[in-house]
């Protein structure tokens, strides 16, 4: 559903003109809430050229609360409206418009950095662009333009209000522990409960929220791409030019952090390895052999629900019995006894106990676990890299799939070739290895498909280095 401006208006070119229109639109301002179920977000952000009046606005729209990427948007022009603080909306507002035109799909709420109604005339950019999409939106800015608070306390959640002639207009909000606060004040159909909480759930490890933050990222990226080889037709932007896939040999890779930068950028953190405990993830590194990770869920549910999700008690139990609880992981029998000679490992080793484990060394462990009947060299290094906190870099078949369709290997490299490819070219770092290897997952499920992939919208593409 295209979105298009449900109050249409002539965008004034000058300070006098601006701030009586702010003054008419303000009366229509509703800062109540009315977002219903919020199940989509969108998020905005312009960028200038050096030098130059053309400027880029980025929109990103993510599922609510997931944070789950949903599509992209983005629209150029010129800036005819010189900067004035208080109004950005007459500088910013038209190309930010014309970027939500593009999208396929309608936001429940509308995210800006920028101000609503903590704004010298309570009628900021967030206040703006609502009023004329009648969407409910907010303002989200990375500092104060009216009022005076107190600093918040430095847990994230922490908030206090921000005051402005005597009136609350907004929040001071840490999004993070530690961190500087972001500002947040109501646009239009929300109140500042609401748009606090929305917020605080659209955060996700940084100081800004998802929905601003890649939007700040894909209006960056659509920048420097424009600069460098001149417009793009149609608003969403188009890859370079590919190289040739599958050639042979290992080729230099100085590029792999960009290559993680770009996936993080699009995807954001995944949070992985999904279990509670580090023993939770070496039973799931086993079960999760040749079978998709919602099976493994149900089996390791199975093994919760009989009080059987520990060492000892797999330890002890008959073969045929925990055969059965893990069934739905398939080929349960066979992981059935390579769940029992790791668990035994781990019991005669160990005692059962993952600190004890964990000192042993990394180098040793992997030696150790190698050796163990069942466990091959991509599964050993998941549970030393997800379980134990162990600097080695998880391969797959999608990260074969992957790079050798950009030409760094052939897809039938060995294993230990490619583990060492990417671990001579990385910084030393579990939590780097820890999400590439996740995003590499992510983007091998979303487009590089093994029969039919999404060449035309690839991430990567330009990003290797010959």
């Amino acid at each position: 559903m295209p979105i298009h401006p449900i109050i249409k208006h002539t965008w004034p070119g000058n300070y006098k003109d601006a701030v009586l229109l702010q003054e008419r639109l303000r009366k229509r301002l509703v800062l109540h809430n009315e977002t219903g179920d919020v199940r989509l977000v969108a998020g905005a952000d312009v960028s200038y050229s050096r030098g130059s009046d053309t400027y880029y606005a980025g929109v990103v729209l993510l599922s609510y609360p997931s944070m789950e990427l949903v599509e992209e948007a983005w629209a150029s022009g010129k800036a005819v409206f010189p900067y004035i603080p208080g109004l950005l909306s007459f500088r910013e507002g038209p190309v930010t418009l014309a970027a939500l035109a593009k999208l396929k799909n309608k936001p429940d709420v509308l995210l800006f950095d920028g101000q609503g109604v903590a704004h010298p005339r309570g009628f900021g950019l967030a206040s703006h662009m609502g009023v004329l999409t009648g969407i409910p939106s907010l303002g989200c800015a990375k500092s104060v333009l009216v009022g005076e608070y107190d600093e918040p306390g430095s847990t994230r959640g922490s908030d206090t209000p921000l005051v402005y002639k005597g009136e609350v207009v907004g929040r001071a909000l840490r999004t993070r522990d530690g961190v500087k606060p972001v500002f947040i004040s109501a646009g239009h159909m929300l109140d500042l409960e609401t748009a606090a909480g929305i917020v605080l759930e659209c955060s996700k490890g940084f100081r800004l929220p998802e929905p601003t933050r890649r939007a700040h990222l894909l209006v960056n990226r659509v920048r420097k791409m424009e600069e460098g080889k001149g417009h793009t037709p149609g608003g969403t932007p188009s890859p370079p030019t590919p190289s040739p896939a599958r050639r042979g040999g290992l080729r230099k890779a100085g590029s792999l952090m960009s290559i993680y930068d770009a996936l993080y950028a699009h995807y954001g953190p995944q949070h992985w390895w999904p279990g509670e405990t580090p023993f939770e993830v070496m039973v799931g590194a086993i079960l999760t052999q040749n079978t998709n990770w919602g099976n493994v869920e149900k089996a390791i549910a199975n093994l919760k629900t009989a009080g059987a999700l520990s060492a000892e008690a797999i330890h002890t139990m008959p073969d045929a019995e925990l055969a059965e609880l893990i069934r739905p992981s398939g080929y349960f029998n066979i992981k059935a006894r390579r769940l029992k000679a790791f668990i035994s490992y781990f019991m005669e080793r160990y005692g059962g106990d993952v600190g004890r484990m964990k000192m042993a060394g990394c180098a040793a462990l992997r030696e150790e676990v190698l050796a163990v009947n069942g466990v091959g060299p991509e599964t050993a290094d998941s549970i030393l890299l997800y379980a134990l906190g162990c600097p080695t870099f998880v391969v797959d078949a999608y990260t074969k799939r992957i790079f050798s369709r950009h030409g760094f290997f052939p897809e039938t490299a060995d294993y230990h070739d490619v583990r060492k490819f990417f671990m001579d070219r990385l910084p030393v770092d579990v939590r780097l290895y820890n999400e590439y290897h996740a995003l590499i997952v992510k983007l091998a499920k979303d487009r590089c498909l093994k029969k039919a992939g999404m060449c035309g919208l690839c991430l990567l593409t330009g990003k290797q280095i010959s």
